[in-house]
C-alpha cells in the first residue's frame, strides 16, 4: 500500500501526526487491513510502555513529569478516541470492516429513523437498512451508544477547553448546540411540514411528535424520584489521641507494640536525652549557687534580697519544667485503648524533635463517621432532615452500616478529616497543597453516629475511607439537572 498523504493536525489544541492509509483497503485480507487500521495505536501503547519504564525510575523533574504526560496521552487518547469505534476514528473503520457493514455510521442512523417512521409515525412502506432481526438490533444499539458517547465526550472537551479558555469554550459549545439541537430541529420541522413522505401520516406525526415531546417534558418536570446525595468521608473511633513527643529525644526502647491493648497511663515508649541531663544538672547547681548567696545575703547585703529571690524563683521553675521534660521522655498513653503505631520501631535511634508524631491510641468501643459534603449540596443538607442515611466501605460495599444521629457543623471548612480523602491518596476530594490535607474548595462536615462496635465486627476500623449515601426524599429529575447545570457553571466559570 502506498502513503499520499501525511501530516499534522490540531486535536484540542495538540498537534497529532497523521496519514492516509486508504491504499490498505486494496488488501484481500481482512485482518491484514485491521493490522493496517490498528498500527497507530500499537506504537502507542508500545510508547507508553516505555514512558511507564522511565517513570518508575526516575525522581521528580522534567524527565519524570514528561514520561507521566506520555504514558497519559498515548494511552488514554487511544482508548478514548482512536480504538473506540463509537468515534469515526481507527477504531470505527476496524469495526466495520470486522462485521463487514460499511457505512455503518450512516446505516445505524437510517435505522433510528425507520424505526421512528415505521412504529411512531406509521409508514407502512419504510425499510430497515438491515437484512437480518439481529443486524437491526446491533445497529440500533451502536447509533444509540454513539450519539450518547459523542456527547458525553464533546461535553468534557468543553468544559476542559472552557476552563482554560473562556469565549473559545463558548464558542465550542455554541457550535455543538447548533449541531445537535438546532440543526435537528429544523430539519424535523421541515419533514413533519412539507415531506412528500408524510402525506397520509401527517397528522399522526405531528400528533406523536409534538405529543410525545410534551409527554417526556411532564415526566421529567412533573413526575418525582427518590433523591440522595452521596459524600466520601472516613470512620473515626470516638474517642482517639495523637501520640506526640512531648520533649524532644532519641527513642530507645518500644514498651508497647503497635497494636497492643494499653491501659490509662501505660508506658509506650521511651526516650533518652542526654541535653535535658545535662540541663538539669546545671540548673542544679545554678539553683543551689543562687540559694548560697540568698543565705550570704541575708547577713551582710539586704538590699539584694528582692533581686536575689526574684532569680532563685526563676531557677527553681526553670528546673521544674527540666525535670518535667525529663518525665515526658516516657511516652505514655492518655486513655485505654489500641496503641497503633505501624512505624515506630522505624524511629528507633533517631533524633526527634518535640511534637514528632508516632502514632494513635484508640478506644475501639465506639465509632463515628465523618463525611465531606461539598457546598453544592450544602442546601439540602441543612434545609432536611437526614434519615435512612448509610455508607458502604470502598471494596466492601456489599456491606452497608447504616447510621444513627447525624450531627451536621454549618461552618465552612478546608482541612480534611484525613489525607485518605484527597487526589493524592486515591480520593475524590480535589487538594491544593503538597501533604493532600487541604481541600481546593470548602467544604461542610457531617458527624453520623454508627452502631456499637461488636455489631460492626470485622468493618470498624479507625481510618477507613467509605461513600456515605443520604436520601432526601423524592424530585423530578428536570430540576435536578438544571440546578446540577447552574452549580456547574457558578464553580467553575462563576456565570
Amino acid at each position: 500500500g502506498e502513503v499520499h498523504t501525511m501530516g499534522i493536525m490540531l486535536l484540542i489544541f495538540t498537534p497529532i501526526p497523521y496519514m492516509d492509509a486508504t491504499s490498505s483497503w486494496g488488501f484481500r485480507s481482512k485482518w491484514q487491513r485491521l493490522l493496517v487500521g490498528a498500527a497507530g495505536m500499537i506504537v502507542e501503547v508500545f510508547i507508553a510502555a516505555l514512558a511507564v519504564f522511565v517513570w518508575s525510575r526516575t525522581g521528580p523533574g522534567l524527565v519524570h513529569g514528561i514520561a507521566y504526560n506520555m504514558i497519559f496521552v498515548a494511552s488514554v487518547s487511544t482508548v478514548l478516541f482512536n480504538i473506540n469505534p463509537l468515534l469515526r476514528f481507527d477504531g470505527y473503520y476496524m469495526l466495520s470492516d470486522l462485521v463487514e457493514v460499511p457505512n455503518l455510521h450512516t446505516r445505524a442512523g437510517d435505522q433510528l429513523k425507520f424505526l421512528c417512521k415505521r412504529f411512531l409515525f406509521g409508514l407502512r412502506d419504510a425499510r430497515s437498512p438491515a437484512a437480518t432481526r439481529t443486524g437491526a438490533f446491533w445497529l440500533t444499539v451502536f447509533a444509540v451508544a454513539s450519539h450518547i458517547y459523542r456527547i458525553v465526550l464533546f461535553s468534557g472537551i468543553i468544559l476542559f477547553v472552557a476552563g482554560r479558555f473562556l469565549i473559545l469554550g463558548l464558542i465550542m459549545a455554541a457550535i455543538c448546540l447548533t449541531g445537535w439541537i438546532v440543526v435537528p430541529l429544523v430539519k424535523l420541522a421541515h419533514y413533519l411540514a412539507a415531506s412528500p413522505e408524510l402525506a397520509r401520516a401527517r397528522p399522526r406525526a405531528l400528533a406523536v411528535t409534538l405529543g410525545g415531546a410534551a409527554a417526556v417534558l411532564a415526566f421529567l418536570a412533573f413526575v418525582p424520584f427518590p433523591a440522595h446525595f452521596r459524600a466520601p468521608g472516613i470512620f473515626e473511633a470516638a474517642q482517639r489521641s495523637q501520640i506526640v513527643t512531648a520533649a524532644p529525644g532519641i527513642p530507645v526502647e518500644i514498651l508497647s507494640e503497635s497494636g497492643s491493648e494499653v491501659a490509662t497511663g501505660q508506658a509506650l515508649v521511651r526516650l533518652e536525652n542526654p541535653e535535658i541531663d545535662l540541663a538539669i544538672r546545671l540548673a542544679e547547681a545554678r539553683l543551689r549557687e543562687f540559694e548560697a548567696r540568698l543565705r550570704l545575703a541575708m547577713r551582710s547585703a539586704t538590699a539584694d534580697l528582692a533581686p536575689l529571690r526574684q532569680r532563685l524563683g526563676a531557677e527553681r521553675e526553670t528546673l521544674a519544667k527540666l525535670r518535667a521534660d525529663r518525665e515526658q521522655l516516657t511516652i505514655r498513653a492518655p486513655h485505654a485503648g489500641t496503641f497503633v503505631a505501624p512505624g515506630i520501631r522505624e524511629s528507633l535511634g533517631r533524633d526527634l524533635a518535640r511534637g514528632t508524631a508516632l502514632g494513635l491510641v484508640i478506644d475501639t468501643a465506639g465509632y463515628e463517621f465523618v463525611a465531606t459534603v461539598e457546598q453544592d449540596d450544602a442546601d439540602r443538607v441543612f434545609a432536611r432532615d437526614l434519615t435512612g442515611a448509610e455508607a458502604r466501605i470502598r471494596g466492601q460495599a456489599a456491606d452497608a452500616i447504616a447510621f444513627g444521629a447525624i450531627h451536621k457543623i454549618p461552618a465552612e471548612q478546608r482541612v480534611l478529616p484525613s489525607p485518605v480523602l484527597g487526589w493524592g491518596a486515591g480520593g475524590d476530594i480535589p487538594t491544593s497543597d503538597p501533604e493532600g490535607r487541604v481541600a481546593a474548595e470548602g467544604f461542610f462536615t457531617l458527624r453520623a453516629e454508627l452502631p456499637p462496635a461488636d455489631e460492626l465486627g470485622a468493618l470498624a476500623l479507625h481510618g477507613r475511607s467509605a461513600t456515605a449515601r443520604f436520601p432526601i426524599g423524592r424530585e423530578p429529575l428536570l430540576p435536578r439537572w438544571i440546578r446540577g447545570l447552574r452549580q456547574l457553571l457558578q464553580r467553575r466559570f462563576q456565570l
